[in-house]
């Protein structure tokens, strides 16, 4: 059997020892699909499943586990030959950031980005949470908001433009004619904050923790 793509064998590498697709992910500085990707493709190669991936935790397989050591342990030998050369003129750019815009815009800046600061590695994480600069190891952060967060040097990025979407064939079926039409809807992800906030601007009375039906997204990965 010839070498797997190296891509595919950082991706394995990386989950096997974490035993984790989130972290493997934040590791490497790629998204979570990204990573998920590599590992369909190593698995496809071989013909066999490499991870057992149940609701809260993933597990090596028999034939994951046969090859995650020797894999874990050749990274590990590159990792010690690159690392002493370049120990002094390496520092790293921890970038955190909502999932959203890791995955859409910033991932596929980053690789230009390294390319052109060589001596600067970046590591990307996700998550939606405000960032504890003096507890976390983190350069920077990227979130949505007003800007009012006391005690942090903030700057603007970009403007973002929402607004609520539905399918063409359920607007044809409902009578929408103005905005408060849409409470008669379920609701993606009522506790978004961002439904307030439209809601607000087109003069809604909207309440996020009432007892209308709608679906609760989470960005967790594992």
């Amino acid at each position: 059997m010839s070498i797997p793509p190296l891509a595919a064998l950082r991706a394995f590498e990386a989950v096997a020892r974490h035993l984790s697709f989130t972290r493997a992910a934040q590791d490497l500085g790629m998204t979570q699909a990204a990573v998920s990707y590599q590992i369909r493709l190593l698995e496809e190669r071989l013909g066999t499943p490499l991870f057992l991936r149940r609701p809260r935790e993933i597990s090596l397989t028999e034939t994951g586990a046969l090859f995650a050591r020797p894999t874990i342990d050749a990274f590990d030998l590159l990792r010690e030959a690159f690392a002493e050369p370049s120990a002094d003129t390496v520092s790293t750019l921890s970038i955190s950031t909502v999932p959203t815009l890791a995955g859409a815009w910033l991932s596929p800046r980053i690789g230009k980005f390294q390319l052109q600061n060589p001596n600067l590695a970046v590591r990307l994480e996700t998550g939606d949470d405000i960032v504890d600069f003096a507890r976390e190891d983190i350069t920077v952060a990227i979130r949505t908001g007003q800007g009012n967060w006391p005690g942090l040097d903030v700057h603007y990025l970009m403007p973002i433009e929402y607004t609520p979407m539905l399918s063409p064939a359920l607007a044809a079926k409902l009578p929408l004619n103005e905005p408060a039409d849409l409470l008669k809807l379920p609701l993606l992800d009522r506790s978004d904050p961002f439904w307030a906030v439209w809601m607000r601007e087109v003069g809604v009375d909207f309440h996020d923790g009432d007892d209308r039906p709608g679906l609760t997204l989470s960005t967790d990965l594992h």
